[in-house]
């Protein structure tokens, strides 16, 4: 059986949002440079890529959470993670709500095996990052930067608005700051990420930061049912 601590680097991101927001689109952008409009899936995506990190190279592994689901607390692909980016759209006041609703069970609710509640009394934590999305549509803005600037602060999350669309450059910024802060993960998964790989749908290479990587279809890992994120005890 391979033996995790002996492969390479690798880091795990759970991209995390409501439906129509652009995640996908964001983390096809951020691999391989290019844009692919609105896409939406009834299922988990799994990205794999090996990127560079500070010059070092690291294999990338980002799922993205569908939406499709809102209603259900993604535990178990939290706990998959090393890092969470949390994406809403400054268009969708809704999605920015179910976002800020994702901070807030993190906060007061622990999630046993996720690196997002470290012991009392440390540092260390899951890193943490809101984006907003679709700034090219400011016309329509529902959502203040100042209000995701406010949360985010709350939380210790870093903050950033960008447009895939318009391929801003916060938009690398962002996850290239994410990806810095995480740490080589030490703890026990709770499951495997072999676990979750469905049929090879496609592929993708970045030329300025990949050298190879690949897109699979994730089947939705079993979470534990939850009432709707509103009404989650404190």
């Amino acid at each position: 059986m391979r033996d995790e601590r002996a492969s390479p680097s690798r880091v795990r991101i759970a991209v995390i949002g409501s439906s129509r927001v652009g995640k996908s689109a964001l983390i096809v952008r951020y691999l391989t440079r290019r844009y692919i409009g609105e896409y939406h899936s009834n299922t988990d995506l799994l990205y794999r890529q090996t990127v560079s990190i500070n010059g070092t190279p690291v294999e990338l592994e980002v799922i993205d959470v569908s939406g499709s689901n809102a209603d259900k607390f993604p535990t178990e692909q939290i706990q998959w993670a090393d890092a969470c980016l949390l994406v809403y759209s400054v268009t969708d006041r809704s999605s920015f709500e179910y976002a800020a609703e994702i901070l807030n069970t993190l906060k007061r609710t622990p999630i046993h095996g996720s690196p997002a509640h470290a012991p009392a009394g440390t540092q260390s934590g899951m890193p943490l990052a809101l984006l907003g999305n679709k700034t090219d549509l400011d016309h329509l803005r529902q959502v203040p930067t100042k209000e995701g600037q406010a949360i985010s602060a709350v939380h210790g999350a870093s903050f950033s608005e960008a447009s895939v669309a318009d391929n801003s450059g916060d938009l690398y910024r962002c996850v290239d700051r994410l990806l810095a802060e995480v740490r080589t993960p030490q703890r026990t998964r709770k499951f495997s990420v072999t676990k979750m790989l469905g049929s090879l749908i496609g592929g993708a290479t970045n030329n300025s930061q990949t050298t190879r990587g690949s897109v699979v279809a994730c089947p939705r890992v079993p979470a534990p049912s939850r009432p709707p994120l509103a009404a989650a005890a404190p």
